[in-house]
């Protein structure tokens, strides 16, 4: 299992795809030092989620997505566009803090 920093990943995603697609390798992405995601291979990810409910749907609409992308949005406490506007801000500013520090 590799990590490595959400501004490295991004200037080489290609790379981290394919160790992740190719090489079955779990890649943790953080952000300042701290975990945020992780990039792993759709085999992998196809064994993770085999026998769970809530990915036996072989596919969503995009009205479906949209919707529950909304509702997360809300759960985490972004209710309006000024609050989403907000998040897109500060992930920039970090994004833009990692690449200095990089």
């Amino acid at each position: 299992m590799s990590r490595v920093s959400v501004s490295e990943a991004s200037r080489n995603l290609s790379h981290w795809i394919n160790r992740a697609a190719y090489g079955q390798e779990s890649i943790i992405l953080e952000s300042h030092g701290r975990p945020k995601a992780v990039l792993i291979g759709v085999e992998v990810f196809e064994e993770l989620t085999r026998h769970h409910p809530d990915f036996q749907q072989e596919h969503m609409s995009v009205a479906e997505f949209r919707a529950g992308f909304r509702r997360a949005l809300e759960e985490a406490g972004y209710r309006t566009s000024d609050d989403i506007v907000r998040l897109i801000q500060e992930i920039k500013s970090e994004m833009a803090t990692e690449n200095t520090a990089s």
